[in-house]
């Protein structure tokens, strides 16, 4: 048992010299440069230890120069310049690119709100059913109900809006010639007639071809009442006076 006793210890003995002799050695083998020095064994490759000093330079070359910088922009700002406002409002016609009237896009002016018509129009269409009446019966009933929850797959950037709203119909020119869009397929139903979901909209007509002409839209009209074959003749007599 003693003899087991004094073998474990010199065993563990030579291991903790074997630990401090390592350690001694490594820190022995670490140069003597910054507070962390330059990475393990950098001495033995000659040639990283030059290319340190170049990027030690171009370090201090970019400091340097971000310091310039920022002393120009100071003295930049302490000088009063006087520049005009410009209008952003309106947009800059030459630096867009063209209009394509080979790309056209549908334009459905029947939406209402409150604020312009007195109540939601289209937005509040009802909810169109599943084709299949075991898959619609798990699914709400009834009617869209606005201004959060509205007759469309996609939210609108500008809300539920009216198209009524003049506004509306100047953003929506801008949108249309920012894209390159030359014509403006409009959805129209004749004088006081509509959808079932509507009201009628003819009398916005005027309005939505004097912004089209301002940003060089081209109109065609595409009437929604090709069932009603009594209204044809009235339709298009209607038409070719505008």
């Amino acid at each position: 048992m003693a003899k087991f006793r004094r073998r474990t210890c010199i065993i563990l003995s030579l291991f903790i010299l074997f630990i401090f002799c390592l350690m001694m050695g490594l820190k022995m083998l670490r140069p003597n440069k910054a507070a962390f020095g330059d990475p393990f064994g950098l001495d033995l490759l000659p040639e990283v230890r030059q290319r340190t000093p170049h990027l030690v330079k171009n370090v201090d070359s970019q400091k340097s120069d971000k310091i310039n910088s920022e002393t120009n922009i100071k003295n930049l700002k302490s000088v009063e310049i006087s520049v005009k406002p410009s209008k952003t409002s309106e947009p800059f016609l030459e630096e867009l690119p063209p209009l394509n009237y080979y790309l056209h896009v549908f334009y459905y002016s029947w939406y209402g709100n409150p604020q312009f018509d007195g109540k939601y129009i289209h937005w509040n269409h009802p909810i169109l059913k599943h084709w299949d009446p075991r898959i619609a019966k798990d699914y709400p009933q009834g009617k869209h109900n606005p201004p959060d929850d509205i007759g469309s797959s996609f939210y609108p950037e500008l809300g539920s809006y009216s198209s009524r709203d003049p506004s509306v119909i100047e953003t929506h020119m801008k949108q249309m010639y920012s894209a390159s869009i030359g014509v403006l397929a409009l959805s129209w139903y004749p004088p006081d007639s509509s959808d079932e979901n509507g009201a009628p909209t003819d009398d916005l007509v005027p309005a939505i071809l004097d912004k089209a002409h301002k940003y060089n839209l081209k109109i065609w009209k595409s009437s929604s009442l090709l069932q009603v074959q009594d209204s044809d003749r009235q339709c298009s007599s209607y038409v070719l006076r505008l």
